[in-house]
């Protein structure tokens, strides 16, 4: 049986995993995090639940959809909200719906691990590849073993590691691998004092130069707190004060918000995203080297969201064999 070993246990990992696991092969999942599912984050605190990274997917191949209806079968997600809620335009531009998961975003990368091999909380320090074979050296002092690697991590992530260790990929690769580019964000996880006054269903694109997004968490069906905020900033002001304290960036955050909540925050968390959203996505499915039995998979080879993650985690599988 062959040994697959995947770098990150986001949506991309998870469903390669799936696909190995499905035709045979034994896929191991490495995750540095407490848990699976990446940016599919879901935070709880004082009483909140929040989603504070993807906020939501969209479902438009046939492939995702199959998937997709398989999550619903198992209340794992459902229906969120339709269109793009602007507060230029109470009416929303288009009738396509936007899913999210039941319990949270991470919900359904917990049910998609449900029964895969996943080591949460191994951060790799190290890779060596010899013979064929890839061994990853944790901080922990655990090591791991198998005859494909793939990496699903942020691909400047992904490289810096390749490149601590010595292992050398071919120039050209190397470019194209390198061009690849990132936008930071800031998520701000709040507490209103009461109801937030964003209209239902609880989603508002800002789209503006400090705001990007604001979701009401209790309307969103995952929060048994009303009042429980997301607020996204845009990639743009992240960049420009990705260093400052986190509690002046989530003051003004809040700030900046506060027309659309109503309510004053009780208390607040910020989460930083170094690489939030791809800038410069492809459409290439997966990037495979196979002189070192090596894949990159990730929402930017597949068009920068869940589903591209989704699908590009599936097209990494296919090419092993899967």
């Amino acid at each position: 049986m062959k040994q697959i070993l995947i770098l990150g246990a986001g949506m991309s990992g998870l469903c390669a995993a799936r696909q190995l696991k499905n035709a045979g092969f034994k896929p191991i999942l490495l995750d540095k995090g407490r848990g699976v599912g990446g940016r599919m984050a879901t935070r709880r605190f004082e009483g909140g639940v929040f989603d504070h990274g993807a906020q939501f997917f969209t479902a438009r191949s046939e492939e995702f959809r199959a998937l997709l209806e398989e999550w619903r079968e198992n209340n794992v997600a459902g229906e969120w909200f339709r269109g793009y809620p602007s507060p230029e335009n109470d009416k929303p531009s288009d009738a396509h719906p936007r899913f999210r998961g039941e319990s949270g975003m991470t919900g359904i990368a917990k049910w998609l691990a449900r029964d895969l091999e996943v080591h949460s909380g191994e951060e790799i320090e190290r890779l060596e590849f010899q013979n064929g074979r890839w061994t990853a050296f944790s901080q922990s002092g655990n090591t791991f073993e198998g005859d494909e690697l793939i990496l699903t991590a942020p691909v400047p992530q992904s490289l810096a590691l390749l490149r601590n260790s010595g292992i050398k990929i071919p120039e050209n690769d190397a470019k194209t691998l390198e061009s690849l580019r990132y936008e930071p964000c800031f998520a701000v996880m709040a507490n209103l004092a009461g109801p937030s006054q964003i209209a239902p269903p609880g989603a508002l694109y800002i789209n503006g130069e400090i705001l990007w997004w604001l979701a009401d968490n209790f309307q969103k069906g995952i929060s048994p707190r009303e009042g429980s905020v997301t607020v996204h900033s845009s990639g743009v002001w992240a960049r420009a004060h990705y260093d400052e304290p986190q509690n002046e960036v989530g003051a003004a955050l809040l700030q900046a918000a506060a027309p659309f909540l109503g309510a004053p925050f009780e208390s607040f968390e910020v989460r930083r995203w170094r690489y939030s959203k791809p800038e410069n996505p492809v459409e290439i499915g997966t990037f495979r080297l196979r002189s070192l039995n090596l894949s990159f998979a990730g929402d930017i080879f597949q068009g920068a969201k869940i589903e591209g993650a989704a699908l590009s985690g599936l097209e990494a599988a296919r090419k092993l064999g899967a």
